[in-house]
């Protein structure tokens, strides 16, 4: 099928490389105007709205048209979102909050649609940090929905510091493997080892970062950590 023929069917339509197109049932306006009501900047980073689904090259539907902005790639799957509460503002219904979850790409659910937040962490789509949407406690699972970290820390790091990214025309993005990532309790800092399953160091540091593999930087204030530890916590050096 050609764009022309599909938006007399679908009021937003983008060809894939691989011919297969991504389709809405409704406008961007209709959704942002109408139904969608947002006290965040979330519409800034998700694209589009609308309801989106994926239909083949023929018009085949491949994934159901109901997902609140298109997909975000990751490896092998696609991170979706779906609205999730409704609150009546001036005699309308609107969406209110969405729910974040993973399906593969023939649209079948790998992680359940029902977390508050979801952040691929890796550039392969191995790792992605979540938020309960009943406790708001932030965890970490893999790609077969896995508990890696457990749901207890205030927030986890899904971006490592920008000596571990990788820097590519001008920006960066997700090294391809992460091993380590900075973990939050009580605005203290530490660090979760996902190879080893547990926490390499406690959270008790007021600032952290993670330099390289088993290599991190301390200090008083973010900008001028200066000590730099092991992951027994021995000083390596002042920098």
């Amino acid at each position: 099928m050609k764009i022309k023929e599909l938006k007399n069917i679908y009021k937003q339509v983008y060809e894939l490389n691989d011919g297969s197109f991504l389709v809405s049932t409704k406008s961007q306006n209709e959704v942002r105007d109408v139904e969608y009501y947002a006290h965040t900047n979330i519409d800034e980073v998700y694209g589009m709205e609308g309801y989106w689904g994926m239909i083949d090259k023929n018009g085949n539907t491949i994934i159901e048209p109901k997902y609140i902005y298109p997909f975000i790639e990751c490896g092998d799957n696609y991170q979706v979102m779906l609205p999730h509460d409704y609150k009546n503002i001036e005699g309308e219904e609107k969406i209110l909050t969405l729910k974040h979850g993973l399906i593969d790409k023939k649209g079948n659910i790998v992680i359940p649609i029902k977390y508050l937040y979801m952040e691929v962490m890796d550039n392969i789509g191995k790792y992605f940090r979540v938020v309960d949407s009943e406790t708001y406690k932030s965890g970490v699972l893999d790609k077969n929905n896995n508990i890696v970290i457990p749901f207890e820390y205030d927030f986890i790091y899904a971006s490592p510091d920008l000596e571990l990214m990788k820097k590519s025309k001008n920006c960066y993005r997700y090294p391809d493997n992460i091993y380590q990532v900075k973990v939050c309790k009580k605005d203290l800092y530490g660090v979760y080892d996902l190879k080893l399953g547990s926490e390499i160091i406690k959270p008790k540091y007021k600032h952290l970062k993670i330099r390289s593999y088993n290599r991190f930087l301390i200090g008083e204030d973010y900008d001028s950590c200066d000590t730099l530890i092991n992951e027994k916590e021995e000083v390596i050096e002042n920098v």
